[in-house]
């Protein structure tokens, strides 16, 4: 009994302790080409990584295409507000995809409402979801729409 419970703990020891050596996940993709780090930290004009043989290097924001930083990936798409092009791309976060289309969170701080009618909200954090199919919009998620987009990805709406 006692080599029984031994020989378990010595394997969860040795399990964990494996468990820790595991290669990053982490990486960045620049111009095509991706690079595995050991740590991605991004800041408003510039993303610093720590590559895994200990070289910093820093990169312009405008220069990644995507990265992957604890297991969240992020992509650059084109973006669209209420349906219409904006001639600009950004950092979107990949939640999820189903039969070809992939829903993304596009996170920016603004203000909206206005002072005449008594609404008026600061700059606070703004979150909005878009599909893309093959690296093109496809749909913004809306209050119309979400009722139906969001349940067909599996993510249960509160109504």
């Amino acid at each position: 009994m006692k080599t029984n419970i031994c020989t378990t703990l010595l394997v969860m020891l040795a399990v964990t302790l494996f468990a820790t050596n595991e290669p990053s996940k982490n990486y960045i993709t620049v111009n095509g080409e991706t690079s595995f780090c050991q740590k991605v930290k991004t800041g408003l004009f510039y993303t610093t990584i720590q590559k895994e043989d200990g070289t910093v290097l820093k990169i312009k924001n405008k220069e990644l295409d995507a990265f992957c930083c604890k297991g969240h990936l992020f992509e650059r798409l084109p973006l669209y507000l209420n349906g219409k092009a904006t001639g600009k791309t950004s950092m979107m976060e990949y939640v999820t995809s189903r039969n070809g289309l992939r829903l993304y969170k596009y996170c920016e701080y603004g203000e909206c409402g206005d002072f005449i009618h008594c609404n008026y909200k600061g700059p606070h954090l703004q979150t909005v979801y878009f599909v893309y199919k093959d690296g093109e919009f496809y749909l913004e998620v809306n209050r119309e729409n979400g009722a139906t987009v969001l349940p067909f990805f599996g993510i249960d709406v509160l109504t």
